[in-house]
């Protein structure tokens, strides 16, 4: 495995020569002390509440000469302590990221699939057709495949639950099995299905597998591995809350046009207990807290219309005000307080409860829509089609920072990893 060197010090945006210690030189001749060239070589960005430094640089194991190089998928532990980055080419690689140094061998893939973990102790990797274990510590498969079709248009990743104790495949395209991630022994029989099968999503509290398969929804017992209540007929866009025992979905009843519906969970055959006429398609549905749920819709002149639901009474909807003209892509970030929109000429913020902007940004045009993630209270992300990577304030808008050429990213409480052409970055956050 290569190390790519850090040969930059980004300070506010500025880029500005590095300045080396003689502690930090000395770490230049000696391989063995890569991993620690960060504390030579610091690579900054400045804010009143944010700081990033580039920590850890991953090169792609692969030969350069190939038509698509460096990272394309990326995944941390929970913990945060290693890292698996699947690399063109057909190869994934894991990373201590105490140390900075791989863990085993390159991983050769069958095909382009996806890869990420189980729990701290056991990552996966998905191939077209099957699913394989891997020891996080030791980088070894662990016992032998577990069949799984994996499709772009559909299914990507194998649904694991939230305690990292089971996992759900799509043994065939109509079919499902679900297993104990510690024995890799299936739970109940195989689930089949009459149509594709082409959503598959665990409960929060791990009670329930949920499966879509044609436009039907199937909640099965975890425990048992049994049917439990279904079908019911669903959209894509869907959402099941233990606590409040309610789960939401959607269904189409014109041209793009759509309902809410609302069934209690906790009653036999999980009955309706609200329809909503949507005035618009569905485009999108946000999780705000643990009773309230926002409904992204797009009318018929296109413009957006944003609802807010309580679970607890939803027949009181609240339509959130907007003067934004068309929303393509809608982020609340983790303050939730305020919702950001964007479309292929500007970026917007609101607060909830009021119809003006706290403002607006134009940007450069790009012919599609802008990816917004957000990071913590006071900052977002963009991840552009031109592959520009920035970070944001939601206060104002400004850009914090911005990094060229990232493919993919993925996030921890206080870490960026972005693929890059080269291989993968990690950044530290403070």
């Amino acid at each position: 495995m290569r190390f790519a060197k850090i040969r930059e010090v980004v300070v506010d945006g500025a880029t500005v020569n590095p300045v080396y210690s003689a502690r930090g030189a000395a770490m230049l001749t000696s391989r063995s002390l890569l991993p620690a060239i960060a504390v030579a070589f610091v690579c900054s960005v400045a804010d009143a509440q944010l700081r990033l430094q580039r920590v850890a640089d991953f090169a792609d194991p692969n030969e350069r000469s190939r038509r698509f190089t460096g990272g394309r998928e990326v995944d941390f532990t929970a913990d945060g302590e290693k890292l698996i980055a699947a690399f063109y080419g057909s190869t994934a690689q894991f990373f201590d990221l105490k140390r900075n140094v791989p863990i085993g061998k390159p991983i050769r893939t069958a095909g382009d699939g996806e890869v990420g973990f189980v729990n701290n102790k056991v990552a996966y990797t998905a191939d077209w057709d099957s699913v394989r274990f891997w020891d996080t510590k030791s980088g070894q498969q662990i016992g032998k495949i577990i069949p799984h079709k994996l499709r772009e248009d559909t299914i990507i990743h194998p649904a694991i639950d939230s305690q990292g104790k089971l996992i759900a495949t799509r043994a065939t395209m109509k079919s499902v099995q679900l297993r104990d991630v510690a024995t890799r022994k299936l739970i109940g029989a195989p689930l089949n299905y009459s149509a594709i099968v082409s959503s598959l999503r665990f409960s929060n509290d791990s009670a329930l597998l949920l499966v879509r398969a044609g436009g039907s929804l199937y909640a099965i017992d975890t425990e048992t591995g049994e049917n439990l209540v279904g079908p019911i007929k669903s959209g894509w866009q869907f959402n099941y809350f233990p606590k409040h025992q309610r789960l939401v979905t959607t269904e189409t009843v014109g041209k793009d046009l759509h309902k809410l519906v609302i069934r209690s969970t906790d009653e036999k055959g999980w009955p309706e207990i609200h329809r909503s006429d949507l005035p618009g398609k569905l485009t999108r549905l946000v999780t705000l807290s643990n009773n309230h749920v926002l409904v992204q819709v797009s009318k018929q002149d296109y413009t957006p219309g944003l609802f807010t639901f309580d679970l607890a009474k939803p027949e009181n909807r609240v339509e959130v005000k907007s003067s934004a003209d068309r929303a393509f892509a809608v982020v609340v970030p983790k303050g939730k307080q305020h919702w950001i929109c964007s479309n292929i000429r500007n970026i917007s913020c609101y607060r909830f409860g009021e119809s003006k902007p706290v403002w607006q940004k134009q940007i450069p045009p790009s012919g599609s829509d802008q990816r917004l993630c957000p990071l913590d209270t006071k900052h977002f992300i963009i991840r552009d089609k031109q592959e520009n990577f920035s970070v944001y304030r939601v206060a104002d808008g400004s850009k914090v920072w911005t990094h060229v050429g990232v493919k993919r990213f993925s996030l921890t409480k206080d870490r960026i990893a972005l693929c890059t052409s080269a291989g993968v970055e990690v950044w530290a956050m403070e």
